[in-house]
């Protein structure tokens, strides 16, 4: 039977979302009276599975929004009274359609006279709903059934709108929202940066999803108009973006310098999650373009020697791989397991390169990138020529013939998730005559 690779055969599990958090870092529900944060660091809590508070609030927030834009109606102003009705509480009086009477006066008057009787449902019940709304999702982290509830960007821009139509009635719980959610960065950011336990399966991953957590955070402060709470989440995000390329690059930089199981673990772990790279990298270089004001020719920014330290790790990782595959490869004892695991290793740095899409990466990525596949390919080639004089050599030796030929149909594989066809056609044709002339072995 014919050696023959298969497309990305580890793709599923690498392609998989990341696994679920071990510990998820999470600021405790501010008071809702509380408009600005307070001095004390926010002690990290655990992530709450329930649904969050104020969910029919908030999709109604999002729907008075939407019929509180454009001309406004009698027959608008019906749709909004029945609207908060839901909402209205016991003591307060049904309000009344204003706008009937009203045929032909200027719509900011009429839009003045919807909201005066509409005023106290909206400052009391709703806004404070859309507060602990997104309180919950945002920071607590309530996502249960999330799929089902509106978008938390589209809720803050309608909780803006609705504070402006009311003419400030209700910043107190806006206010609530930024604080909350500028406590819940500044925490976040500490406690993830000053973990220093190994790297291990999944903890790029956390990393990463920290990062998309803060881009989140942006967003919503922006439709907030958040103002300094938003400098203060954009400079936690850099924080961390620079942090999680340390720890990556300390990872990889131990395996180069040691060479032992412990540092293999910790490099195999790290470029395993190589999606999550991708996305600390991407963080990163969006960063380096936002502030490139900072750069000078005598000082490196720093978010820049952080991307240039871990590309300067990978290159050395690069080698370090290239000599110990390139032994193997030719022969040499080496454990299959771990030979194996050196190629996956040569493949995520490959996926590193290969899929970091972005206008502003530096020109070492492309470098590193052919450098891997062009020395690949000078190790297919050797393999191959290994393998023919191991079965011209007299006398032969099966045994080494047949560890060649396990070893060539992984550096196969990688070719071939490479795109370097060519290049696995010579190597798996070579495998294929030397199965045949070891009577058949597969």
């Amino acid at each position: 039977m014919a050696f023959w690779p298969t497309k990305y055969d580890d793709s599923r599990r690498r392609r998989t979302p990341p696994l679920p958090e071990q510990t998820a870092v999470r600021t405790p529900l501010p008071s809702p009276q509380s408009a600005a944060p307070t001095s004390a660091a926010p002690t990290p809590a655990l992530p709450d599975s329930r649904p969050p508070r104020g969910s029919d609030e908030a999709r109604t927030a999002l729907r008075l929004a939407q019929l509180l834009r454009g001309a406004i109606t009698p027959l608008r102003g019906d749709a909004v009274l029945e609207l908060l009705e839901p909402h209205r509480p016991r003591l307060v009086p049904k309000p009344i359609n204003p706008l009937p009477g009203m045929t032909g006066q200027p719509p900011g008057r009429m839009l003045e006279a919807l909201l005066r009787p509409i005023g106290q449902i909206v400052t009391d019940v709703l806004l404070p709903g859309v507060r602990d709304h997104l309180i919950d999702r945002l920071v607590t982290g309530r996502t249960d059934h999330e799929e089902s509830l509106p978008s938390a960007i589209d809720l803050a821009e309608a909780m803006r709108a609705l504070v402006a139509r009311m003419r400030g009635g209700g910043k107190g719980q806006l206010q609530a929202v930024i604080a909350a959610i500028e406590a819940d960065a500044r925490a976040t950011a500490d406690a993830l940066t000053r973990d220093r336990r190994p790297v291990d399966v999944g903890g790029i991953d956390r990393l990463a999803r920290a990062l998309l957590r803060f881009e989140v955070r942006r967003m919503v402060l922006e439709a907030l108009g958040g103002g300094n709470a938003l400098q203060v989440v954009v400079y936690q995000s850099r924080r961390l973006a620079r942090y999680s390329l340390h720890r990556a690059t300390e990872a990889i930089d131990g395996f180069v310098a040691d060479r032992g199981l412990k540092a293999l673990h910790a490099s195999l772990a790290t470029l395993a999650q190589a999606d999550g790279l991708i996305v600390i990298a991407l963080r990163n270089l969006d960063d380096q373009e936002e502030t490139k004001e900072e750069s000078g020719p005598f000082v490196e920014p720093a978010d820049r020697k952080a991307m240039n330290d871990w590309l300067s790790a990978a290159w050395r990782l690069s080698d370090t791989l290239f000599d110990l595959i390139g032994k193997a490869a030719a022969g040499g004892e080496l454990d299959d397991l771990l030979f194996a695991a050196l190629l996956r290793q040569l493949r995520s740095l490959h996926h590193f390169c290969a899929d970091l899409t972005h206008a502003g990466r530096p020109a070492a990525v492309d470098t590193l990138k052919q450098r891997l596949v062009g020395r690949c390919e000078t190790l297919a080639r050797l393999t191959g020529e290994r393998l023919v004089e191991v079965l011209l050599a007299r006398p032969a030796d099966p045994a080494l013939a047949r560890r060649l030929m396990a070893r060539g149909r992984l550096l196969a594989q990688l070719l071939y998730d490479m795109g370097r066809d060519e290049a696995v056609e010579e190597l798996a044709l070579r495998i294929v005559v030397a199965a045949e002339a070891l009577g058949g072995d597969r």
